[in-house]
């Protein structure tokens, strides 16, 4: 089955007669299992920063830039994820705390359909484990409310990030970059590149007029941007636990 925004399976409008017994049960983080990069709005970008190694990509389906926690090395693998499949983070980016809800429909907040993943393993149906989503009148339930409350939240700060995304791209600020992982001498597999990502110019950015720094830097874009070049260091935190699921190291 081929996945709708990374991680979502069967997108479909919430409804309190379909799903008016429907109860949610978050238990592990498998539906993040093969994704190897996180989406992340601007607001998470420090704090993501200290735990994993935050880059910029270009959405397939626009070319605009987006942030993202990278988690993985390799396609469809997940490193941050424990035996139980939980997550090893302190911080739970929003794009992880949003699901099995999401918002469809244009980018006009009052058009949105509040949606769900209805392929999600979590859901009761007959309403025996978890949180109700309505009551039995067809009220929502405070549990949908929030989720409710949490995706506005959500999207207003999407919003604050591809304008963020886009005046790094109006200084020309982003560059291409891979990093290169080499196998372990007696590993059985063999080394590749990490590529499709982009980074700050340092240098770059130290040439830009004092206006532009000033702009940044009243919109807390400096910080973002220092958060983002500190963090590529812990793109040896992944090396490391790659290598010690695979038996490979970085050089």
């Amino acid at each position: 089955m081929s996945k709708q925004l990374l991680i979502y399976n069967e997108i479909v409008p919430l409804s309190s007669e379909t799903h008016r017994t429907w109860a949610v049960e978050i238990n592990d983080h498998s539906f993040v299992s093969e994704i190897n990069s996180i989406p992340l709005v601007s607001s998470e970008i420090v704090q993501v920063a200290r735990e994993l190694p935050v880059i910029f990509s270009k959405a397939a389906n626009s070319g605009d830039f987006i942030p993202l926690a990278v988690t993985g090395l390799k396609r469809g693998e997940n490193l941050m994820l424990d035996d139980n499949k939980r997550s090893v983070l302190k911080y739970a980016p929003g794009f992880i705390r949003r699901y099995p809800f999401v918002f469809a429909g244009p980018n006009e907040e009052e058009n949105f359909t509040l949606c769900i993943d209805a392929d999600f393993e979590g859901w009761s149906k007959d309403g025996s484990k978890g949180q109700r989503l309505f009551t039995d009148e067809g009220e929502q339930t405070e549990t949908l409310k929030s989720a409710m409350e949490f995706l506005k939240e959500y999207q207003h700060r999407a919003d604050l990030t591809a304008a963020f995304c886009k005046k790094l791209a109006e200084l020309n600020l982003l560059d291409p970059m891979e990093a290169s992982i080499k196998a372990k001498e007696g590993s059985d597999e063999e080394g590749f590149n990490l590529t499709g990502f982009y980074v700050v110019n340092r240098e770059r950015l130290k040439e830009l007029g004092d206006e532009e720094i000033l702009g940044l830097f009243k919109r807390d874009g400096l910080e973002l941007i220092f958060s983002h070049l500190q963090s590529l260091q812990n793109m040896n935190t992944l090396v490391n636990r790659y290598s010690e699921k695979h038996g490979e190291k970085s050089v």
